[in-house]
């Protein structure tokens, strides 16, 4: 399975400061760059990725508020036509209790348009001289066709109750609903690709219902553990579920899945405070899916094991 590795190499910068009373304001931005690299035989995959995001937190006495927008542009070299543009805008409402429990709420808005691809060109001759001479003036008309992904949005809302059980645990429970605000999906999910949401599940193409866990527990060290769990019931726009490996037409009626995961992520922080590197950290995760759905090819159970290496300057 060596040739389904893949590296995804990022590189961004980002930006913070505090205003107001007390420096609780505060204004954030930042950019990052992104390539996904993989084998020969799944260059598929590949990407060249952009990303932008500014945000503002203020606080009103009795919470926080906190708001803003982020833009991605993707393209896929060798998938041209799902190359796409998403935009997000959220507003959030966040309020600490002497119980040291916190409250969130939050909503999101956000659209997702695809590049249009050129299909064919032609081009027309015309305008000969009198008597068909060739003297004459000419000139040429250019008949381009194009497709176009339809653009879908969607409307999110967001409900988590957090909760400080030691001065170095912390859990959190949280709700979160996904509603389509556009009537048709114009991306169809493929099931021959592997490990990429965008591809293989994308977010836009689905109404969803879910709940979900963590517990964070903060070692000595600078040792992290994080455990976690969802539950996800995903309703499909406009796929349709095949009941079999000989089903082409899709005759199960409209996709549905109910997915149950759970993960553990354990991660070390090396403070080198050096004018070169500020910090490194590593990361180990183990990721454990099980997809129960009416479409035969999406009933599937899936373990994700991987590391990953982080450095701050």
């Amino acid at each position: 399975m060596t040739d389904r590795n893949f590296s995804i190499p990022s590189l961004g910068l980002s930006y913070f400061t505090p205003f107001g009373d007390n420096d609780l304001q505060a204004f954030y931005a930042g950019a990052n760059a992104t390539l996904r690299l993989d084998s020969k035989e799944y260059n598929y995959y590949d990407y060249q990725q952009f990303f932008l995001y500014v945000n503002a937190r203020f606080d009103l006495d009795y919470l926080f508020f906190k708001t803003g927008y982020n833009f991605r542009y993707r393209n896929y070299a060798n998938l041209p036509e799902l190359t796409n543009f998403r935009h997000f805008v959220f507003a959030q409402l966040n309020k600490s209790f002497e119980t040291q429990t916190t409250l969130i709420l939050e909503t999101d808005i956000g659209y997702k348009s695809y590049e249009p691809q050129e299909l064919y060109s032609t081009s027309i001759m015309g305008g000969a001289g009198r008597g068909g001479m060739s003297g004459g003036s000419s000139s040429t008309m250019t008949e381009v066709a194009s497709s176009e992904v339809p653009p879908a949005g969607q409307f999110i809302l967001v409900g988590r109750i957090s909760q400080s059980l030691h001065e170095r645990v912390g859990l959190f429970v949280q709700y979160r609903q996904q509603i389509s605000i556009t009537d048709q999906s114009g991306f169809s999910n493929a099931d021959g690709y592997f490990l990429d949401e965008e591809i293989f599940d994308d977010p836009f193409s689905y109404e969803s219902k879910g709940a979900s866990t963590q517990l964070t527990w903060l070692l000595p060290l600078n040792f992290k553990l994080v455990l976690g769990g969802e539950i996800n019931a995903k309703n499909y726009i406009s796929e349709q579920a095949y009941i079999s490996d000989d089903d082409s037409v899709g005759s199960g009626g409209p996709r549905i899945d109910d997915q149950k995961s759970m993960y553990i992520n354990f991660t070390k922080t090396f403070f080198i405070d050096r004018s070169w590197l500020s910090s490194l950290k590593i990361n180990l995760y183990y990721n454990l899916i099980r997809n129960e759905s009416n479409s035969y090819w999406y009933d599937y159970k899936n373990s994700i094991l991987g590391a990953g290496i982080q450095w701050q300057l």
